[in-house]
């Protein structure tokens, strides 16, 4: 009888364990993403941005420190990308033909990072020599251009310097 109920307690022990792990591993949906579309034919396009969630080592379920985009392929969700940082914003650009998708989010403190796809068939393809960042959060996109404003510290001075950017599928390109 001892052994029964010492073998009974270990299972449910065991099949609590899981139950609660089970709750805790999951998407959680936190809120469409805000996007600028730059004409008419991209409108139909819809992406929202989610959280993991996973049980830390006190047992507390979290979400990750990284967002995930969530785009649709004729209703049917997946993570389009991985971003490590929050508050996405997206911006849907075509030019020559091509579909761009620039997102913005945030790393921490004042860092804003913009990182840039292509959309082919509802799939996002990183552009791998697309990514800026701004430590003042002010990455603009103007007419199909990339205004990035930063502040640098040079010989005890803060200097702010507004850089202008064009793309295409080879990556960034600074204009003078």
């Amino acid at each position: 009888m001892k052994f029964t109920l010492i073998i009974l307690t270990v299972l449910l022990l065991t099949v609590s364990h899981f139950a609660v792990a089970s709750d805790c591993i999951q998407i959680k949906v936190i809120k469409p993403i805000t996007v600028q579309f730059s004409s008419d034919d991209v409108k139909s396009k819809r992406f929202d941005q989610v959280k993991l969630l996973h049980e830390d080592k006190s047992g507390i379920c979290l979400p990750t420190p990284d967002t995930y985009v969530l785009a649709y392929d004729m209703g049917v969700p997946y993570i389009a990308a991985r971003l490590k940082g929050h508050t996405p914003d997206i911006t849907l650009i075509k030019k020559d033909e091509i579909e761009y998708v620039l997102i913005k989010y945030h790393t921490g403190n004042k860092l804003q990072v913009l990182k840039g796809y292509q959309y082919i068939d509802s799939t996002l393809v990183e552009i791998p020599n697309l990514t800026l960042s701004s430590n003042l959060s002010e990455i603009n996109i103007v007419n199909g251009s990339i205004e990035v404003n930063k502040s640098e510290f040079v010989n005890d001075k803060v200097i702010n310097q507004l850089s202008y950017y064009d793309f295409d599928l080879t990556g960034i390109h600074k204009k003078h």
